[in-house]
């Protein structure tokens, strides 16, 4: 909590440094995910990936910093297997793009209330539910600021019936071609 509470301030007074390379964000969120199993199996939550319109996995290439989007994987998806009930569900949906990479993360928890949607991305803020496990309410608030020094969009939305939806987007690395004089 400490270190996230530093790179915080740091990030506010010095703005974020990014170390920019080709990235795939699928191969990221899986990294993540098996990293994040054990803490779904102690909390009975089966974690789903879904590649888009494809049932095959695909690839999503950014232009990113792998450190920090790690990080955006691992704030959304903790916040997720907290929010889900015993027995709950996180999908992790990849869908590529013409100009955008888009990711969502869908829990089955109790969801957003509207009152508090406006402020779900501010510093220290959290929210009221019963989740399993208390935050510091800086993890989204870290998680949009590495999204957007990646010139991306961050936002929630409801997940009918129930749950949650976090997403973001980023902008697809251009294929690079050569120059032929």
């Amino acid at each position: 909590m400490v270190e996230t509470l530093l790179d915080v301030y740091r990030n506010d007074t010095d703005g974020l440094k990014l170390h920019l390379a080709p990235v795939d964000l699928v191969k990221i969120a899986e990294d993540v995910a098996t990293t994040l199993m054990e803490l779904a199996a102690s909390r009975r939550v089966h974690l789903s990936f879904n590649y888009g319109t494809s049932d095959f996995r695909n690839h999503l290439w950014v232009n990113a910093d792998a450190l920090q989007i790690q990080r955006v994987f691992a704030n959304l998806l903790t916040n997720a297997i907290n929010h889900s009930p015993r027995g709950g569900i996180v999908k992790i949906i990849l869908e590529t793009g013409s100009s955008y990479q888009v990711v969502k993360v869908i829990d089955t928890g109790p969801g957003i209330k509207p009152e508090e949607r406006s402020n779900l991305f501010q510093r220290f803020y959290q929210g009221q539910s019963d989740r399993q496990a208390k935050g510091s309410g800086l993890g989204l608030y870290l998680t949009r600021q590495i999204i957007e020094a990646h010139n991306g969009t961050i936002w929630s939305e409801d997940n009918i019936p129930g749950g949650a939806v976090f997403a973001f987007r980023l902008p697809v690395l251009p294929f690079q071609t050569a120059v032929h004089t």
